[in-house]
């Protein structure tokens, strides 16, 4: 059985097979929590967290598919842990003269804001991406001493 262009969505042969496809790629991308841009590609989306915390530091866990080290940004500024991350695909073929013929991965970028809780200690923040999840680590600081009752004088007028 040969390939076809039919097969693979061709706009031209069917209208109802390419308008149904658009339909189930809008019900993937809401299910997926994939935003549509104004071209009706994905775009600008929350990637899925998790925010846990141990006696000593708190974890991030994003997850981050198809990404590496060099996709992804965590920056602090003023308390406000940024994490960013953006996914960029090339549809090229190996072969020289070879042809894409469907694409459903689709580029995408993500931002996220947490501000810091007053027990973390900004300066030794860690990040690290394994198998397309980040962690970041936020080590938790020594609550400050409570400071002893201090008695005031009270003088007569």
């Amino acid at each position: 059985m040969a390939l076809s262009n039919y097969v693979f969505g061709n706009s031209a042969a069917d209208p109802f097979f390419t308008e149904m496809d658009r339909a189930v790629n809008r019900m993937i991308n809401n299910a997926l929590g994939v935003a549509p841009t104004s071209a009706g590609k994905a775009g600008h989306t929350h990637a899925p967290m998790d925010i846990i915390e141990s006696p000593t530091a708190f974890e991030l866990h994003a997850d981050a598919p198809g990404m590496g080290p060099d996709d992804v940004k965590v920056e602090l500024q003023e308390g406000v842990l940024m994490v960013t991350g953006e996914r960029k695909l090339s549809h090229t073929t190996k072969e020289a003269g070879g042809k894409v013929w469907r694409s459903e991965r689709t580029a995408y970028s993500f931002s996220r804001a947490f501000s810091l809780p007053e027990n973390a200690n900004p300066d030794g923040i860690t990040a690290a991406m394994d198998k397309g999840v980040l962690v970041v680590t936020v080590p938790k600081r020594e609550p400050p001493a409570k400071p002893e009752p201090k008695r005031i004088a009270v003088t007569g007028a």
